[in-house]
């Protein structure tokens, strides 16, 4: 009689965990209508969608407090797009056949910003998973990937930004001792120099103003410091990056220097390309610069 030993790996167990989080992490919210005073002029930012405009099944598992969500706002005549933000929702409430929810806005988007698809839709309230932000390979993926994605705490953000980057192959990367006023660290990768700094903050842009023009100024300098190292940066290309959980998307250019929002998603995505693909220190070099 033969008999089989039925073993089951820790590492399948952690993989199906962290495979099942990844999932949950890269979930997000449609939400469109054309109701008035939707969506910024709600001044309690509380709302509803009737049940039989949710275009999905209404589970406790797909009703996720702080889950990124896509608000688009359609002509109440012509049922085309006016306007759109990103934000989030919470406090969710099931009231027979109605969800109620809060929710908060972080910014408009330009219709150019958004895929396509987003802009046929019809009124109603979708989810959509990123189903090529976690393909089978994702066992590649550090669990610290969905801490990323869903912390608060503004520190371990930052911290966990630093893993991604030297993940990613960057290695000339220097981080600076946390300071009022002071970028998190800058790297330096072929001809490139970038200054970057981390923030949860949807506001970054009013409270970060001077900040960035501190740090557009040290890269126009031509110097960059690191204890008692100087490195001459006067003839490479410049940037200086807002690693946010938003958009990609330039803010401003001064002179030489560029300003960009680059999303810690965009990151994960060039790790991703790095391990399952064969790229060279100039292809990577212009992945970066071209976030």
């Amino acid at each position: 009689m033969a008999f089989c030993l039925k073993f089951v790996c820790p590492a399948v167990n952690a993989y199906k965990l962290v495979r099942s989080k990844l999932k949950l992490a890269f979930m997000r919210y449609i939400m469109v209508t054309r109701w008035r005073g939707h969506w910024d002029a709600l001044p309690k930012r509380e709302t509803y969608y009737p049940k039989d405009t949710i275009r999905f099944e209404v589970t406790p598992d797909k009703l996720v407090d702080n889950t990124q969500t896509i608000f688009i706002k359609l002509n109440e005549r012509t049922r085309s797009p006016e306007r759109a933000w990103i934000g989030y929702v919470y406090g969710f409430r099931d009231e027979g056949n109605r969800i109620h929810f809060r929710y908060d806005l972080q910014r408009s988007i330009p219709f150019s910003n958004l895929p396509p698809h987003l802009l046929s839709l019809k009124e109603g309230w979708y989810l959509e998973l990123a189903e090529d932000a976690i393909p089978s390979e994702c066992i590649l993926f550090p669990p610290f990937f969905y801490l990323l994605l869903r912390t608060e705490d503004p520190r371990e953000f930052e911290n966990l930004t630093f893993w991604l980057l030297k993940l990613i192959g960057i290695h000339r990367l220097y981080r600076f001792e946390k300071q009022v006023g002071r970028a998190d660290g800058f790297f330096i990768f072929g001809n490139l120099a970038v200054i970057y700094d981390c923030t949860l903050n949807p506001k970054f842009e009013e409270e970060k103003e001077q900040q960035i023009e501190n740090y557009c100024a040290q890269l126009r300098s031509g110097v960059l410091r690191y204890e008692e190292n100087v490195f001459d940066i006067s003839a490479f290309r410049k940037q200086v990056w807002i690693v946010t959980r938003g958009f990609d998307r330039v803010i401003k250019r001064m002179n030489d220097v560029t300003v960009k929002e680059i999303s810690i998603q965009r990151l994960i995505d060039i790790y991703k390309n790095r391990v399952m693909e064969n790229l060279s220190e100039e292809e990577l070099e212009e992945k970066f610069a071209s976030v």
